[in-house]
């Protein structure tokens, strides 16, 4: 009887520890942007950068916005092709409003990184801990295509 009483309890702190551990692993959700690469490309007046705002690369393609931002397209991750017309459905965000997007992302990530680690809590400064980010480049007048890109000079976490 002593044994089962004791197989009871070792079950239900294992349970206790498990739904803890469950509750405390709270995943900080990242936002979404999608950059335009075509008009990025199309307005760089940079006549040395003009050759290297696309390059393919042994990790995968390169794409420099005209010296304001680096990105990397990994050679493993599909390239989607959408069609122009549903390109309504998406809202794109642009290298100059970038800090007013990190800074909403902090905001709304506030209370998940409280809860997680406390009143003290790690900030960061890794879009790619912030954003899941896309580049278009539009491919003719009827299709774009849509790369999931990595900021680089960051960390890059797959």
């Amino acid at each position: 009887m002593k044994h089962i009483i004791m197989l009871i309890k070792i079950i239900l702190i294992f349970f206790l520890f498990a739904l803890t551990g469950n509750l405390c692993a709270q995943e900080i959700p990242k936002d979404k942007i999608v950059l335009n690469f075509t008009q990025y490309k199309d307005k760089c007046e940079d006549i040395d950068l003009l050759k290297h705002l696309k390059k393919e690369r042994k990790e995968g393609v390169q794409f420099n916005l005209c010296g304001k931002a680096i990105f990397l397209h990994p050679t493993n991750v599909q390239v989607d092709t959408i069609s122009n017309t549903n390109l309504e459905e998406y809202t794109f965000a642009t290298i100059e409003n970038i800090e007013t997007l990190v800074h909403k992302w902090r905001e709304k990530v506030r209370p998940m990184l409280q809860k997680k680690y406390g009143k003290l809590f790690p900030q960061t400064e890794n879009k790619n801990n912030m954003f899941e980010t896309y580049l278009t480049e539009k491919l003719s007048d009827d299709y774009t295509a849509m790369y999931r890109v990595y900021w680089l000079n960051q960390e890059i976490q797959r």
